[in-house]
């Protein structure tokens, strides 16, 4: 069993560019990686109209290991669906090398009224070269999310979402994990 719990911090720095700075704490069982905490960093580029380009960094602590993520991503919105594309770089304490992660995510989002909407998303996460010698690409995980969320007021949203999560292990039979979680959201 899991519960994640995700704090956002977001606002615009000015006209064209984004920050978020997002937070998790995650009670997830010992065999799951144990209890872990994220914090992450994201500043983004508007170059287009529904385009932009970014990057940041986030540190993970689960265990008593701590993973250093420097990542860069684009991002495409047409209406309510929006794409984003995020490479990783994954440094763990003991690994043999960075990991390198790619990926991709589609989500729609749908307002429900004046202050609720929905979202449905899915994501693709591939490992392009693993964190230990001789581990190539692969499939890490397959990721289905839909949520629900409303606005407080003008700054404040609080919603919760559900998580699938398929881990594929070989020829092991995939991990399927259920992730329930709450998110609050403020805007600056």
């Amino acid at each position: 069993m899991q519960l994640w719990h995700f704090f956002n911090l977001t606002g615009d720095l000015d006209k064209d560019t984004r920050l978020t700075i997002d937070a998790t704490q995650r009670w997830r069982e010992e065999a799951r990686g144990d209890e872990q905490q994220t914090i992450r960093v994201t500043v983004e580029q508007t170059i287009a109209k529904g385009l932009r380009i970014g990057g940041g960094g986030a540190v993970f602590e689960a265990g008593g290991a701590t993973e250093i993520r420097p990542h860069q991503q684009v991002s495409l919105t047409r209406g309510r669906i929006e794409w984003r594309t995020r490479l990783e770089e994954r440094f763990f304490d003991g690994a043999d090398r960075m990991e390198l992660r790619l990926r991709q995510r589609i989500q729609y989002n749908q307002p429900l009224g004046q202050v609720w909407r929905a979202s449905l998303g899915g994501e693709w996460l591939g490992l392009l070269q693993g964190r230990n010698d001789g581990q190539g690409a692969s499939t890490e995980q397959w990721r289905a999310q839909a949520g629900i969320a409303t606005r407080i007021n003008n700054r404040l949203e609080v919603g919760a979402n559900y998580w699938l999560i398929v881990a594929p292990r070989g020829s092991l039979p995939a991990r399927t994990t259920h992730v329930p979680q709450t998110v609050l959201t403020y805007r600056f």
